[in-house]
C-alpha cells in the first residue's frame, strides 16, 4: 500500500473560522482518501481562507452570471 502525505494538522486551518473547519476537515479527509492531492487541498483551503478573510465585513463577491443572488 503507498503511503498518502498528509497535510499538517494545524497549518491548513489556521485562518478559518469555525464555520468552514468542517469543510476543510472534509478535504483533509478526500486527502486521506486518495480523491484530492495534498497540493489540489493545499490550494482548495488556500481559496477558502481567501474568501473568508476578504469578505469578513459580510459583502458576498457576485455570482458568476453577474447578479447579486
Amino acid at each position: 500500500m503507498a503511503h498518502i502525505d498528509q497535510l499538517s494538522a494545524g497549518a491548513p486551518v489556521a485562518g478559518i473560522a469555525e464555520p468552514h473547519q468542517s469543510t476543510v476537515a472534509s478535504i483533509q479527509r478526500a486527502v486521506g482518501l486518495g480523491l484530492f492531492s495534498v497540493v489540489e487541498a493545499e490550494l482548495m483551503i488556500d481559496r477558502i481562507r481567501a474568501l473568508v478573510t476578504t469578505h469578513t465585513a459580510g459583502v458576498l463577491p457576485d455570482s458568476p452570471d453577474g447578479t447579486d443572488t
